[in-house]
């Protein structure tokens, strides 16, 4: 929670700077110094198309597109696909036992998100400045499980996720076809995973050992905090 609430506090912070307005100091011979407002820069834009580097750290190649509906707002769309035991989506999920030795394997998922975005500050545009936005975001994580010790073939599990988020942002734009759109929010996710586990059994009868996968199944709900940086191009 303490992490938490410096991390709120920390884009407070950055969203109240940027959001002032920049002064440059005009100075001229034989009057004194003074300061003079520097405009935000404002574009006519009805469209984006963005990608955010940083998600490529959870396993997320995160491609979104947003464009103008009204005088006030506008929706955004993300897409890609995901990759497992990328980045910070690593778990040690390499498991030891008498009878062997299991690990995850890396494989393909998907994730698609659809927002809602409203500029609500009267000297700006739509796609300028800051935005209050609502977002829902569903995102798969399929891995493989593997049997190292060779007894049972791959099987494959999964962890999905699914997000509701209040997300408070700001997007400048540096030139009229560059943008960036840096943003902070909380909200709730739900998430499940299956995974597999190796277990033997004993056949007396036999005297041997079978094995087989032992499926391990967790679902939940819990707080998130999510941040974010989108670079976008814009006509």
């Amino acid at each position: 929670m303490k992490n938490l609430l410096l991390a709120v506090s920390f884009f407070c912070t950055i969203f109240t700077v940027f959001g002032q307005e920049e002064r440059v100091i005009m100075v001229d011979r034989g009057t004194n110094a003074r300061f003079v407002p520097k405009q935000r820069k404002l574009v006519d834009n009805t469209s984006v198309i963005k990608f955010s580097p940083l998600q490529m750290i959870v396993g997320e190649l995160n491609f979104g597109y947003e464009r103008v509906i009204d005088d006030i707002s506008s929706v955004e769309f993300e897409f890609g696909p995901t990759i497992s035991n990328v980045g910070l989506a690593v778990e040690d999920n390499h498991f030891y036992s008498s009878w062997g030795y299991t690990g995850q394997t890396s494989r393909i998922g998907f994730f698609g998100s659809a927002a809602y975005r409203f500029y609500p500050l009267d000297n700006g545009k739509v796609l300028n400045g800051f935005y209050v936005s609502p977002v829902f975001k569903y995102r798969l994580m399929n891995f493989g499980m593997r049997d190292y010790s060779g007894n049972l073939e791959d099987t494959k599990g999964n962890e999905s996720h699914a997000y509701f988020t209040m997300n408070f942002g700001m997007q400048r734009w540096l030139s009229q076809h560059f943008s960036i759109d840096y943003f902070a929010g909380i909200g709730l996710g739900y998430e499940a995973k299956k995974s597999f586990q190796t277990v033997s059994e004993y056949n007396g009868v036999t005297g041997e050992y079978s094995y087989f996968w032992n499926k391990n199944a967790y679902d939940g709900v819990r707080f998130l905090f999510t941040i974010g940086l989108k670079v976008g191009i814009g006509r």
